[in-house]
């Protein structure tokens, strides 16, 4: 969320602007969503223009009486903005937000007199942000004057209360940790290419379903590339013998340069340092991944080419119902457990969303999303931990690269009904949290598709699955066609939601 903060000595002008066309047209649909207790306007419709000239001097109302005339104008304006690629909020949700806003800067505080204020949405932006406008006054109905000293730093400390509480992209300067926005460029060549999403949201699954399934750095670079992307190591200046970060890209056709982005453009939880954390770090480890690092070349050596049997679903699924149980008793304090839980199991979803929806990214990849959100931790946090999930990497390298038996979609069933649990868990610790939308999003909509794939399985273990003898590369390329898919789901629609937004 960007806060954008500006001041005037018109309000009667400002409120022009908010309810006319705008610069480009923009505006449309315009309406208050909330206000504060001395402007008495009705909620949700359009404005006559007496009605927003009225508004206007209501909002000059204790200027003109006291003539306190602050510097830089009496005319407060903030703008709250989302990238197109968030969460369509409400009415009702922004006007929560708003409320937080004014709250925080002190335009209603107990103990002293209201200042007018009014919050204002209107369609999307020509770039498809969607936004609302606060308009206010910094003379308060005594006379007495707002004080917005600091109140950057406060607007900052809110929007990131906000990004955490509704489950929105972090803005990555403020924090220093979280999931970057994307970009127009981006948003314009997914539209282009006509991919079901941008290729940022594809590399990161990839790299969180290696990330979890590997035991060591030198497995993580093999699982990576065999994955599919491109890999590329950044060394330490002046060297070769330590690497310091990472790279990659899709594999794209002849003649195009491939994009590529570092592990920390992907989401702050993904950058080598804070991988690591999670890996064996033996001084032999570190040798051998510096090996992988500098091959031009996956062999694909390690444990990760032996295909596991397929009564290894049966062990998945007991080991993530020993998982859950545990996660179900730490305290929702224990945000470093939570944030690790959140962490392990999206990369759980990362490894079935790649074999079981391939190219269509639907509800397990929203799930994989939505988990990488909840795992990102702000500075003052203590970093993640995996204590309460340990089965969760070895049940990653199961769905990476088990074969199939007749029996296997029971499994999947019984292994997406404990999914769900764990969904259930992390969202019920957000809401206690009092993150709501996030708990929102985890307990409810992903639940419920989560519990429709679980009939999805079951519906088919009559059919009479074969055992698989692909290798790992060409069965993720068949994305075996045995198994159910999911629909494309959210992610295609928001695809196209993105690529009207531009056309816009």
């Amino acid at each position: 969320m960007i806060a954008k903060v500006t001041q005037g000595a018109s309000g009667r002008a400002l409120l022009r602007y908010l309810f006319g066309p705008g610069r480009a047209n923009e505006h449309t649909d315009q309406r208050v969503i909330t206000s504060g207790i001395v402007m008495g306007v009705e909620e949700g419709r359009a404005l006559t223009a007496a009605e927003i000239a009225d508004l206007g001097t209501a909002l000059e109302a204790a200027n003109d009486s006291y003539r306190t005339n602050p510097a830089n104008g009496h005319i407060w304006h903030l703008s709250l903005s989302l990238p197109s690629t968030d969460l369509q909020l409400t009415d009702d949700q922004w006007a929560e937000i708003a409320h937080k806003a004014v709250e925080a800067i002190g335009f209603e505080r107990e103990g002293l007199e209201p200042a007018a204020w009014v919050a204002v949405r209107h369609g999307t932006s020509s770039t498809g942000n969607q936004h609302i406008h606060i308009a206010a006054s910094l003379v308060r109905v005594d006379g007495s004057r707002v004080d917005i000293w600091q109140s950057k730093r406060t607007l900052s400390r809110m929007c990131a209360e906000i990004e955490h509480a509704y489950g929105l992209t972090l803005v990555e300067g403020r924090e220093g940790r979280g999931v970057p926005g994307l970009s127009r460029a981006e948003l314009e060549r997914t539209a282009r290419e006509q991919r079901a999403e941008p290729p940022r949201l594809t590399l990161a699954r990839m790299v969180r379903e290696a990330s979890v399934a590997s035991k060591g750095e030198a497995e993580f670079v093999r699982r990576l590339r065999g994955s599919g992307a491109l890999v590329r190591p950044r060394f330490e200046p002046g060297g070769k013998e330590a690497v310091v970060g990472y790279s990659v890209a899709l594999r794209i056709g002849d003649g195009d340069k491939p994009i590529w982005f570092g592990g920390g453009k992907l989401a702050k939880d993904l950058t080598l340092p804070n991988l690591r954390q999670f890996w064996e770090q033996s001084g032999g480890e570190r040798k051998s991944a510096v090996v992988e690092w500098a091959a031009t070349r996956s062999g694909l050596l390690g444990r990760e080419a032996v295909l596991g049997d397929p009564e290894d679903w049966q062990r998945a699924v007991v080991g993530i119902e020993r998982s859950v149980g545990r996660l179900i008793a730490v305290p929702v304090s224990d945000l470093a457990a939570w944030r690790g839980a959140a962490r392990e199991a999206a990369g759980v979803f990362s490894a079935l969303s790649r074999r079981f929806e391939g190219d269509s990214p639907g509800p397990m990849a929203d799930a994989a999303e939505a988990l990488g959100r909840s795992a990102q931790s702000r500075p003052e946090d203590p970093p993640p931990s995996r204590a309460a999930v340990r089965d969760f990497r070895g049940i990653a390298a199961i769905v990476a690269q088990s074969e199939l038996g007749n029996d296997s979609p029971i499994a999947w069933a019984m292994l997406l009904s404990q999914l769900g649990r764990t969904l259930d868990a992390i969202g019920d610790a957000h809401a206690v949290r009092g993150e709501s939308q996030m708990a929102k999003t985890l307990g409810e909509r992903l639940s419920a598709e989560i519990l429709e794939l679980h009939g999805r399985f079951e519906a088919s273990s009559s059919q009479g699955l074969h055992p698989g003898e692909q290798t790992q590369d060409a069965r993720a390329a068949a994305t075996m066609h045995e198994i159910p898919k999911s629909q494309p789901g959210r992610h295609r629609s928001r695809g196209q939601n993105q690529a009207r937004s531009i056309e816009r």
